[in-house]
């Protein structure tokens, strides 16, 4: 069972991390997030524990324990779709994802032309819509959070385009 640790102090080390659940049974993998630029922790991790009654014990145990100055949580990680199953539904229902072979780029640009930076913000209030907009900030925002992402995306397909007037739809258009 995979559990997700929140909380931790930046001073956890993975050992820590892992000599606490080796206490309450066989760890099979630990893995302390670390920041790429910083090199210092993001103050989570997960650890995977083989047995689940091992792992039940570990969370019921730890979760609140204070570590390191931190009062930690842990639970149950969500696991993500497989990614096969996500292939296989989009091979069986080709064509109902109606921003079908526009990109996010297409999206953003479209949009900035259309309402401006200002009345986007106000449309949709996120910092890079607001602060400082450029296409290339936005992109990279909207690329790593699906909720924002969702709202642009719904944002574009409520608005109504003049088409051929100034571009079409989709690429196929």
């Amino acid at each position: 069972m995979k559990l997700m640790v929140r909380n931790l102090a930046r001073t956890t080390t993975e050992v820590t991390l892992r000599a606490m659940f080796e206490s309450l049974g066989t760890v099979q993998s630990c893995t302390l997030i670390i920041d790429k630029e910083s090199g210092r922790s993001k103050g989570f991790g997960y650890v995977e524990m083989p047995k689940q009654g091992d792992a039940k014990a570990a969370m019921k145990t730890l979760n609140g324990r204070e570590v390191d100055g931190s009062n930690i949580r842990v639970k149950k990680a969500k696991t993500k779709p497989e990614s096969v199953e996500a292939s296989d539904q989009k091979a069986t229902s080709p064509q109902k994802d109606p921003l079908h072979g526009v990109t996010l780029e297409t999206v953003v640009t479209r949009l900035v032309e259309k309402y401006g930076w200002d009345e986007l913000g106000s449309r949709i209030a996120i910092k890079c819509f607001i602060k400082d907009p450029s296409i290339s900030s936005s992109l990279k925002f909207l690329r790593k959070t699906p909720w924002a992402r969702k709202k642009v995306e719904t944002l574009y397909l409520d608005t109504k385009w003049q088409v051929n007037k100034i571009w079409p739809l989709s690429r196929g258009g």
